[in-house]
This record gives structure tokens, C-alpha cells and sequence, in this order.
């Protein structure tokens, strides 16, 4: 009723105005009270109800509730927001939307809402962008996500790493490292995030030309040099490539080797069937006691089996047991 409404906005802003510093565990915890108060139809939200109404929709779409977040959205385009951050608002709210469209695979409800994108105009909008990319490409949408990237014309490198990714999980390699060509005609700069996709391509098509372009450009970053993530994406390239020797040498390289280096290592090693190398490989990460886990273990164990060591094989297992692997 309108008195209970009245009533419930009195109490908010005196909770608002005294305990300003608890207004989101305030707001999250009346938030539905909001949602039950009927809103006059000739009445503004201000930042009092906006705020709450902001932080249901995020929890909503965070947890699936698809229908009720759309709810909200609605309520909030049916009213006129008396308060500046409203642009924040409605980007907040779609990137929200679209993320759970697509985990929820709700394909025609996020063409519907990038159609609103587009009509108010923040198809470039550096929030929505990434968002609308990972959209389509949950899809299997590429091309209409290439597409979007390459039209919004941001400079931040997360588009693109989005659609390089994706490329790379649907086994497109050429389509990847065309992407990441056009990225640098963009003049956009590649970061951590970007590269190991780049390498993955490189290294499913045999590609160690270009893997050496990208090696170099790694290497004229400092940052990159020291990213133990761009380091063993740069290992495994150049061992599917056949180039150990690199391979090895980029291993030794790595100051702060984890479980993945020494894996890829060892992995790449076992692939050509030099065993020595990786049983040493393997008794060197004993040494420095790093933690072995069942890739290593199952490496290690087939090749005992394959050059018919089994009573090594058989003492690895029982380790493997012991170790509670």
C-alpha cells in the first residue's frame, strides 16, 4: 500500500543517512521488501532504492534467477532515475543480464538485450563489449563476435582475448592468429592473457615461425620475460613444435617453476619417447620437493611400462597409494 511504502522509505533513509557505512548489508538485507512496496507510477528512484534495487539484480543474475533480475531492469526503464549514476546503472545491469543469459544458454533473451544495446547506443561501451563477445562465443557465435571486437575499436586487450580463446577451443588456429594480427593493427597491446592462447595456436599447427614472431615480442616486454604463465605456454610451444632443445633451455629459465612447468616438461619429453631425460626430470622435481600430482605420476608410470621396467612401474604405483594419489 502507498502508507507502507511511505513508511518503509522513511526508515531506509534514516538507516541511510546515521549507518552510511553499513548501506549495502542494510540494502541486502531489506532488498525484497523493496519488491513487495508498491512504486507510485508518477513517482522518481532516487539513490536510495536504485542502490538496493542495483545490488538485487547483481545477486539475482549471479545466482540464476534470470526472470526476477529482468524484473528489476524493467521496474528501473519504467521509471525515470532522479540521479546521475543511471548510465552506470543500466551498464552494470546489462553486463550482468548477459553474463547470465549465457550461462544459463538463454541464446534469444541476450540477442534482445544487445538489440537494446545497440539502441541506446553503448554497443562501444568498454563494460559491454566483453560481455556481448563472451556471449556469442558461449554460442559458438565467433564470427559475430570477431565482429563486435573488431568494431567497438577499445583499445583494452580483453575483447580480444576472449575471441582468441575462443577460436582456440573450437580448433580454428588460423582464425586465431588472424585475430591476433588484427589486434596489433588496432594498435591494441597484448598482455598475459593474451599470448598463451596465441602460442597454443602456434603449437597445434606446428607454426614455429610465427611461435619465434610472438617469442620475441615476449621478450621485448620485461613484465612477460618474469610471467611464469606466458613462460610455460612459451615450453609447451616450442616442444610441440619439435624444439626441445629451446624448450628446455626457457624451462631453466623459469626462477619459480611450478607443478604445469614441470609437467610440460616432462610431457614433451615422454612424447618423443626420451625417457632418460624425463625420468631425470622426474627425480629432479623430487629433489626440490615439488608436489606430484597424477599427470606427473601417470607419465612417469607409462613409461616405466613402456620400456617394460615393470618392477619400477610397480613401486611408482605403490608410492602413488601411499601418497594418497
Amino acid at each position: 500500500s502507498v502508507s507502507s511504502w511511505h513508511w518503509y522509505r522513511y526508515r531506509c533513509r534514516h538507516r541511510y543517512r546515521y549507518r552510511y557505512r553499513y548501506r549495502y548489508r542494510y540494502a541486502y538485507r531489506y532488498r525484497y521488501s523493496y519488491l513487495y512496496c508498491s512504486i507510485l507510477p508518477d513517482e522518481k528512484i532516487d539513490n536510495c532504492l536504485a542502490d538496493c534495487l542495483a545490488i538485487t539484480l547483481k545477486d539475482s543474475a549471479r545466482k540464476g534467477r534470470l526472470f526476477k533480475a529482468l524484473s528489476i531492469f524493467s521496474l528501473i526503464q519504467s521509471h525515470a532515475l532522479a540521479s546521475s549514476a543511471y548510465p552506470v546503472f543500466v551498464v552494470d545491469s546489462l553486463s550482468s543480464l548477459l553474463l547470465s543469459c549465457a550461462n544459463l544458454e538463454s541464446l534469444p533473451l541476450g540477442k534482445q538485450l544487445h538489440a537494446q544495446v545497440i539502441t541506446w547506443g553503448l554497443h562501444k561501451s568498454h563494460a559491454l563489449v566483453p560481455k556481448l563477445v563472451s556471449f556469442y562465443a558461449t554460442f559458438g557465435f565467433i564470427n559475430e563476435a570477431h565482429f563486435i571486437a573488431a568494431d567497438s575499436n577499445i583499445l583494452h586487450p580483453l575483447p580480444w582475448n576472449v575471441l582468441i580463446s575462443s577460436y582456440v577451443s573450437e580448433g580454428r588456429y588460423d582464425e586465431a592468429i588472424f585475430a591476433y594480427k588484427e589486434m596489433g593493427h588496432k594498435r591494441v597491446v597484448p598482455d598475459r592473457f593474451t599470448y598463451p592462447s596465441v602460442l597454443k595456436a602456434c603449437a597445434e599447427q606446428s607454426n614455429l615461425e610465427f611461435g619465434r614472431e610472438v617469442h620475441e615480442l615476449i621478450n621485448a616486454t620485461s613484465s612477460l620475460k618474469r610471467d611464469l604463465f606466458v613462460q610455460n605456454a612459451l615450453v609447451s610451444m616450442y616442444g610441440k613444435c619439435g624444439d626441445l632443445e629451446t624448450a628446455r633451455s626457457i624451462f631453466e629459465e623459469i626462477p619459480d617453476k611450478d607443478e604445469f612447468s614441470w609437467n610440460s616438461i616432462i610431457s614433451l619429453y615422454a612424447s618423443r619417447g626420451m625417457w632418460d631425460q624425463a625420468f631425470e626430470l622426474f627425480e629432479s622435481m623430487r629433489v626440490v620437493d615439488m608436489k606430484l600430482n597424477i599427470i606427473t605420476w601417470n607419465t612417469i608410470a607409462g613409461g616405466c611400462l613402456r620400456i617394460g621396467n615393470f618392477a619400477w612401474a610397480l613401486k611408482l604405483m605403490r608410492q602413488m597409494r601411499t601418497g594418497g594419489v
